[in-house]
């Protein structure tokens, strides 16, 4: 089905909760900015294949649909889900994967910034969506010290809810502050196991310079924490 922003597909979960994916086609794009911390240097130009990517951030309800309970240690159903193990994480996809015959998994860097940035709908914001932070994201200057549902606030050029704030979205690359310096054009992703992992976006923990669309986080190897959750890709 289509809507006016981009072609979206419904992977039902159970009778009442279902996922979103929205199609980003693939392009090429500058990853990175000069002007930014040293490790978004160099500006590079990056091309990426077609993908579809959540529309919300993957919430509470959808998790429990899935694997029958709920990691978070603050219940908000329409909520990103958070408090799960990098370990945890990964068996809840391949079992997500098992039961909608799809293939999810975590987006990488690069089409998280793609994504971020409106892929070729881009208007070039500062933040995804627009100029002015908080028309699409919960921060610290206006969550009010916790998570919110999703989808509350203005999408993006994609019709992508949350780019920005809520909840940290983590990446699949592995963090690595001198990897732009040396990352391949095509579809890059830094599999090298490293101590830390890259997550984007900021939460409602975080002040509005963490949300410049470039901005790369340092993630504890676990990710487990109360403001870091996730938004699946789906391969075509």
């Amino acid at each position: 089905c289509k809507n006016a922003y981009a072609q979206i597909e419904v992977i039902p979960l159970n009778d009442t909760i279902s996922i979103e994916m929205v199609f980003v086609k693939g392009g090429t794009f500058t990853m990175g900015n000069d002007d930014g911390k040293k490790d978004a240097r160099p500006a590079h130009k990056v091309s990426l294949d077609d993908f579809y990517i959540g529309k919300f951030e993957f919430t509470q309800e959808q998790w429990v649909a899935v694997s029958g309970y709920n990691p978070s240690e603050i219940p908000c159903m329409k909520c990103p889900v958070n408090d799960f193990s990098w370990e945890q994480l990964m068996a809840f996809i391949t079992e997500l994967n098992e039961v909608s015959k799809k293939k999810f998994r975590l987006p990488t860097e690069a089409e998280w910034e793609y994504a971020a940035q409106g892929g070729k709908e881009t208007k070039g914001y500062l933040y995804s969506g627009s100029n002015d932070i908080e028309e699409v994201a919960w921060l610290k200057s206006n969550g009010n010290d916790q998570q919110h549902e999703v989808g509350l606030l203005k999408p993006n050029e994609l019709g992508l809810y949350d780019m920005n704030g809520n909840a940290w979205e983590l990446c699949q690359d592995w963090y690595d502050k001198k990897f732009y310096q040396r990352s391949r054009k095509d579809n890059p992703i830094n599999t090298e196991k490293a101590k830390h992992r890259v997550s984007r976006g900021a939460s409602w923990m975080s002040g509005e310079n963490y949300c410049l669309r470039w901005y790369r986080n340092i993630d504890h190897w676990h990710h487990k924490r109360g403001n870091g959750g996730f938004r699946l890709v789906m391969e075509p």
